[in-house]
């Protein structure tokens, strides 16, 4: 019931703007609810992280103390006082992660609102893609990640003050280090590219020097997006629980070429990748999103306006800077497909300047 109360409260708070917008968030928050109660089914017979985090959290930690870590270990961290402080169950500690994922959208949507001037358009829709809200609803990195990622580009579209910043920086720091790292990169670049004062030689000359660090860090990095570190024995389950819950999407990756895995990772399963009922969902989706990058690529010469060009560049590089080192990496389909989420924020808002940002468009 708070759950329900929680998604119409949010969705009041547009009833400013248009009764099309309320109208929507209450959808997003319906389909969002939806999907909290298909993933908690589907992960009770599962070797799901979800449920492993709640166990490990009820019969392996005796203090909070000692939950506290990066990685995987900072998900006991966040989960601990909600199970041995408040008591709550696994059903119940699933709604708060999945509200996390669902304030994600909350944020998301103001941005692109503000892109559209405030306009209503058809192309909200793409809000309702199923795959983003099956992975940000459970307990887990996933719905983390996407609240954090998309507080961070909701703070830096509206240009917020500094001190806000502070908590979706360590949430995902805390989270996947490796990701804050490329966004930050991505960041740094775009500030480099865009500053028109910066001589033409001499921003070459600093991404030659950024070029360098990232060569020499790029075994430190590899490790981390590799989940190399200290992740416990749940990421060795992470490939089984997301065949099982994705349909089985176990495609062999090692032996392909660094686009063919880009490609891969960024786009598939596709249709002929579908096996199941599932992975046809996701193949419908993923052929969306190959025609969407299809636009974006065909308005790359195209300028976008003024006041939104460091935006667009940023998100661009984030996208690339984030997917580029985990398809490098990539094996199999199933565990691209929810990294993917980490992402969205960024495709979103790259679609929409796309469309409603070009110079003509003035």
């Amino acid at each position: 019931m708070m759950y329900i109360v929680g998604i119409v409260a949010l969705a009041r708070k547009f009833r400013s703007v248009s009764i099309k917008f309320v109208r929507l968030f209450t959808l997003i928050g319906a389909l969002h609810l939806l999907f909290t109660f298909l993933y908690y089914y589907l992960t009770l017979d599962n070797v799901a992280d979800a449920i492993g985090y709640y166990r490990r959290v009820i019969y392996l930690y005796d203090s909070w103390n000692e939950t506290f870590g990066q990685g995987t270990t900072f998900i006991y961290f966040t989960l601990y006082p909600l199970v041995k402080f408040f008591g709550l169950s696994y059903f119940g500690a699933y709604f708060i992660y999945s509200f996390l994922g669902l304030l994600g959208f909350y944020y998301l949507l103001n941005v692109l609102i503000n892109i559209t001037d405030k306009n209503w358009s058809n192309w909200f829709y793409i809000l309702l893609l199923p795959n983003a809200h099956y992975w940000t609803v459970g307990i887990g990195k996933d719905s983390l990640m996407f609240f954090g990622i998309s507080f961070l580009v909701y703070l830096y579209f509206f240009r917020k003050k500094w001190f806000l910043y502070i908590f979706p920086l360590l949430l995902v720091a805390f989270i996947r280090l490796h990701t804050l790292f490329f966004i930050l990169t991505a960041f740094g670049a775009t500030q480099i590219l865009l500053n028109k004062k910066i001589k033409i030689s001499t921003k070459i000359l600093v991404f030659v020097f950024l070029g360098g660090i990232l060569f020499m860090l790029f075994p430190f990095l590899m490790a981390r997006v590799g989940f190399v570190d200290t992740e416990s024995i749940l990421s060795q389950f992470e490939d089984l629980a997301g065949q099982k819950i994705e349909g089985g999407s176990s495609i062999y990756m090692g032996d392909k070429t660094l686009i063919v895995k880009w490609l891969s990772y960024m786009f598939r399963p596709l249709f002929y990748d579908v096996f199941n009922i599932l992975s046809l969902i996701v193949s419908f989706e993923n052929a969306l999103w190959l025609i969407f990058f299809f636009k974006i690529f065909k308005n790359l010469r195209k300028k976008i306006q003024l006041k939104y060009q460091e935006v667009y560049w940023f998100t661009f590089s984030a996208v690339f800077f984030i997917t580029i080192p985990a398809a490098y990496l990539l094996y199999n389909l199933g565990i691209a497909v929810r990294q993917k989420t980490m992402i969205i924020p960024f495709l979103f808002i790259l679609v929409f300047l796309s469309i409603f940002r070009l110079k003509k468009n003035i």
